[in-house]
């Protein structure tokens, strides 16, 4: 143990060499994008955002003071903060060869494990490789119309359990997202009736991953030597943070394959992403590494995501009730009255519910800073130097709020993207970038059209007492708790959601796969 300290003394010299080499480096390049001066070595540390503050509030304050693209370096680490969306467009878009990668962080990616998920990936031929394996479940027509049939029951069961307990609706919504990627990706049905281990397991997993990557929130991704110190050195807890968090993330990794690989070797296996991947591909110990992650990395992309937009859709309708009046008018002009619930076919049909889930998009993003990128190779923009291996990052909030693009831009206005004046797009920023651009981004806004339009065609949803627009700061970002009224729109709605339970209810018990979930061994 005494030989530790010395160990991490000489580490501490060595990170500050390489941080005096980048400095001494840096003064023979062409300047930075302006930013606020830093301590010498130590950089900016002290003007990173504070815990409990919104990342992109903070840095939006760069545009107020250093202009549209801005940087600060911490122990020799660049980071550049883009507040506009054309020049987010013009390098993460435009130059996507060079800004595709991502940044390598202490705490999330080695320490916990999230490097190994797609999301968190630098760019290069195993990233590829994932890529092309999501992406044969998420764009193909055969796969689409499976995830509507399965999005479709769902949805019925959210209005059924609604409509029964309307005040435990984020419950709802977290059920049915996790019931639609579980099926998909693992062939899992959940529990109806209680609790269940493998949502539970995976909520956890996801909200700790969004903790965890949050660029500057731990001290070891700007003092990597610290993870070397031992544990029973004062301010090492995070140590202990990030081995909880790991073996959490090993536990998601490996149980619910483990769950599929049974199956399959039982004969009695549902269709599933990680199914067919095992049986196209197979079970070697490369094969194998791929599968388990890339079968994580469609959950993560298709869940905590679709949970914190749907959640923002209620949010926006307790305080802008008059949306519902003229969505309910186009939904009931082509369901009819009395109504039935809308199927995939009848959606393309629906260009106010599209404008909906744009504006959802836009009005709070599921991630307000996106993910971070990194460049493989220097760069220049308007005169301002990019050193490689620069941390990016791009204030997606910033460009949704900006009153020079999009009019009142806190007001939830669907309208701003109907007619011959609409205004831009969200969808070309909230789901990513060039080649980072998500690629299950057709699942989500069809998971999300179906659950609206069908909210809408027999709720009307309220607000409860005093509502504050506030929300959760993060990688993945959810409206703070709010409570809000949602009742059937008339005897005849409530009938329809009556008559779709009971059919529900005949089709199967409920008791779902959890018992053969926990006796797998992994």
């Amino acid at each position: 143990m005494v030989l530790l300290v010395p160990i991490a003394v000489f580490l501490l010299a060595i990170t500050v060499l390489h941080v005096l080499t980048k400095l001494w480096l840096n003064r023979y390049v062409r300047a930075l994008p302006p930013g606020p001066r830093g301590l010498p070595i130590l950089g900016n540390v002290s003007d990173m955002p504070k815990p409990g503050v919104l990342e992109c509030h903070h840095w939006f304050e760069h545009k107020k003071k250093y202009g549209p693209i801005s940087s600060v370096t911490v122990m020799g680490q660049t980071i550049v903060i883009i507040n506009d969306a054309t020049i987010a467009l013009d390098l993460l878009r435009d130059r996507s060869g060079i800004y595709s990668s991502r940044p390598s962080l202490t705490f999330s990616g080695d320490m916990v494990g999230w490097r190994h998920v797609t999301a968190m990936m630098p760019y290069s031929d195993t990233w590829k490789i994932h890529r092309r394996n999501i992406k044969k479940i998420t764009s193909t027509a055969t796969s689409l119309a499976e995830f509507d049939r399965i999005q479709e029951t769902e949805t019925a069961h959210f209005l059924a359990n609604l409509l029964d307990a309307p005040e435990r609706l984020l419950d709802h919504i977290r059920h049915e997202t996790g019931c639609v990627i579980l099926k998909v990706v693992y062939g899992y049905d959940i529990s109806r009736y209680k609790r269940d281990p493998l949502v539970d397991m995976a909520e956890t997993t996801v909200a700790q991953f969004a903790e965890a990557s949050v660029p500057g929130r731990w001290t070891v991704d700007t003092f990597p030597f610290l993870k070397y110190l031992p544990n029973w050195v004062p301010g090492t807890g995070f140590k202990k943070t990030a081995q909880t968090m790991s073996d959490q993330l090993i536990q998601c990794v490996n149980q619910p394959y483990a769950f599929v690989k049974q199956r399959m070797h039982e004969e009695r296996q549902t269709p599933s992403f990680l199914s067919q991947s095992i049986a196209t591909i197979g079970t070697d110990a490369d094969a194998e590494f791929i599968h388990k992650w890339t079968a994580l990395a469609l959950y993560l992309g298709g869940a905590d995501t679709t949970v914190s937009a749907l959640s923002t859709f209620f949010l926006a309708m307790s305080l802008f009730p008059n949306i519902q009046v003229a969505a309910q008018s186009e939904l009931d002009a082509i369901l009819g009255v009395p109504p039935r619930l809308p199927t995939a076919e009848d959606l393309p049909q629906l260009p106010y519910i599209e404008a909906v889930v744009k504006e959802t998009f836009r009005w709070h993003q599921v991630a307000p800073m996106g993910l971070p990128h990194t460049n493989t190779s220097s760069d220049t923009y308007s005169g301002y130097h990019i050193p490689q291996g620069s941390i990016v990052l791009a204030n997606i909030w910033a460009f949704m709020h900006d009153p020079s693009t999009y009019r009142d831009p806190f007001i939830f206005r669907p309208e701003r993207f109907l007619g011959p004046e609409a205004e831009p797009d969200p969808r070309r920023h909230v789901f990513g970038y060039g080649r980072r651009i998500c690629p299950g981004k057709h699942m989500a806004e069809r998971a999300l059209k179906a659950t609206i339009a069908s909210t809408l065609v027999v709720f009307s949803i309220e607000k409860e007492g005093e509502v504050e627009t506030t929300f959760c700061p993060g990688l993945l970002s959810h409206p703070s708790p709010f409570k809000c009224s949602i009742r059937a729109r008339s005897g005849v709605h409530e009938g329809v959601v009556r008559g779709v339970k009971e059919r529900l209810v005949a089709q199967g018990d409920g008791r779902g796969d959890a018992e053969e979930l926990e006796g797998v061994r992994w």
